[in-house]
C-alpha cells in the first residue's frame, strides 16, 4: 500500500470514528452528503458585469508558472497535487473560539482557514486559474453569519432582525456569500462546488469559486458544541481576468475521482457572456457516448454564463483504470466560434501508471 493512500486512510480513522476505511475516505475527500448537510440557493451579484479586460498571455503565463503549484496536463503532477494539498486539508482541526449561548461568533485557527483556501486554491489552480487571499477584513462579518445560520438552523441571505443571534454586519456578509449548514471549512468548500440539490442546477456555488477574475473571499465557520456551519463572502475583491479560455468541471487533463461530482459544467473565460440556450453536448468514452441530461443553459446571475449536465449511468471507484471522455460543446453562441472540445481523465490518484502520456489538447 503506497504512503499517500495509508494517509488519506489514516485521517480517515482519525476522523470517523474508527469505521470502515471505505466510509471514511468518501467522508474526507469528496465532500459526500448526509442528512444533516444542507445547501440553499448561491447568491447574486447585481453588480457584476461579464467584463472583457484581459491580462496580458505572456505575463499570466509566467505568474502562473510561479504560482500554479500544479500541471493538469501531467498525471504524476496532479496526484501530487491531491495528495499534498486536498487531502490534507481535511485532518487540520476548525479551532473554533465561539459559544452560541451567548451569540460569540468567535474565530476558527489561522491554519484552519488556510486549509479551506487550500481547498478553495485546489480547484482554481485544476482549471489553471490564479489563487485567491483571504480578505481578512471580511472575516469577522463572516463568522457572524456562520453563526446565525447555525443557531437558527436555517440558511437565508437576508436573515431577519428576528433571528437569533442577528447582526447587521452578519446579515451583509450571508448576501454576500456561499452558505451551507452541516459543513465547514474545506468540506463546505468541496460542497460548494459538488454544488448539489434541485435549486442549485445552474451551480452558483461552483461558478464563484471558479470565476476567473475573483482575487480574494471572506471565511467563516462555526462548529463543535453547535450546528456546523460555513459562510464564504465571495462578493469580495476582483483583478483583471486572466486569458485562460475554458472553464470546466471536472477540468480539462488528469482528475481524481474523489473531486468528479454529479453535475459536469463548461464555460469560457474568453466569451463570459456566451449563449448556452441551443448549445449541446457529446460524450464518449472510448468512442461509445454517454447518455446525459442538460440540466442548465440560460442561468446567468451567478459570475460567467456556463452550461451544465449530468452523465447518466457513470460510476468511479478506487482501484479503477484510469478513464477517457472525449467531450464537445457545440451550437455556442457569442463566443467567436461555436464548438469547443476537450478531454478529461478521470484517475485513481492511488493508482501508478506506467507510462501515462501527457495531454497536448491546447493548454494554455
Amino acid at each position: 500500500m503506497n504512503s499517500a493512500l495509508m494517509r488519506c486512510i489514516f485521517i480517515c480513522l482519525l476522523m470517523c470514528g474508527w469505521q470502515s476505511a471505505d466510509c471514511l475516505a468518501q467522508t474526507v475527500v469528496d465532500g459526500s452528503l448526509d442528512s444533516s448537510v444542507e445547501l440553499g440557493d448561491p447568491p447574486i451579484d447585481l453588480n457584476v458585469a461579464p467584463g472583457q479586460s484581459f491580462a496580458s498571455a505572456a505575463q499570466y503565463s509566467e505568474i502562473l508558472q510561479q504560482a500554479s503549484p500544479v500541471s493538469p496536463d501531467v498525471r504524476s503532477s496532479v496526484v501530487d497535487f491531491f495528495d499534498d494539498v486536498y487531502v490534507p486539508a481535511f485532518s487540520v482541526p476548525i479551532g473554533w473560539t465561539g459559544d452560541p449561548t451567548t451569540c460569540d461568533a468567535g474565530t476558527t485557527s489561522q491554519a484552519y482557514i488556510d486549509a479551506s483556501f487550500d481547498l478553495i486554491n485546489y480547484f482554481r489552480a485544476m482549471v489553471k486559474l490564479l489563487p485567491v487571499v483571504n480578505d481578512v477584513s471580511k472575516n469577522a462579518a463572516s463568522q457572524e453569519a456562520a453563526l446565525m445560520m447555525s443557531v437558527n438552523n436555517n440558511l437565508s441571505h437576508s436573515p431577519p432582525p428576528q433571528w437569533q443571534c442577528y447582526t447587521a454586519d452578519g446579515a451583509n456578509a450571508a448576501g454576500s456569500s456561499n452558505i451551507a449548514l452541516g459543513a465547514t471549512g474545506p468540506r463546505a468548500i468541496a460542497l460548494y462546488i459538488r454544488d448539489p440539490g434541485a435549486s442549485n442546477a445552474a451551480i452558483g456555488h461552483r461558478r464563484w469559486i471558479l470565476h476567473p477574475p475573483r482575487a480574494s473571499f471572506g471565511i467563516g465557520s462555526v462548529g463543535s458544541g453547535t450546528k456546523d456551519a460555513n459562510a464564504l463572502w465571495v462578493f469580495a475583491g476582483t483583478t483583471t481576468r486572466p486569458p485562460t479560455d475554458i472553464v470546466a468541471w471536472p477540468p480539462r487533463g488528469f482528475v481524481p475521482y474523489q473531486v468528479v461530482y454529479p453535475r459536469w459544467s463548461f464555460s469560457l473565460n474568453s466569451a463570459p457572456g456566451a449563449d448556452y440556450s441551443s448549445a449541446s453536448v457529446h460524450m464518449t468514452e472510448n468512442g461509445v457516448p454517454i447518455s446525459l441530461n442538460i440540466v442548465s443553459n440560460e442561468e446567468t446571475r451567478y459570475g460567467d454564463n456556463t452550461l451544465v449536465w449530468e452523465p447518466s449511468g457513470l460510476g468511479f471507484s478506487a482501484g479503477q483504470a484510469d478513464r477517457v471522455f472525449d467531450i464537445e460543446v457545440s451550437n455556442v453562441s457569442n463566443a467567436g466560434q461555436t464548438v469547443f472540445s476537450y478531454q478529461v481523465t478521470i484517475i485513481d490518484p492511488a493508482m501508478m501508471v506506467v507510462n501515462p502520456g501527457i495531454f497536448t489538447d491546447g493548454f494554455e
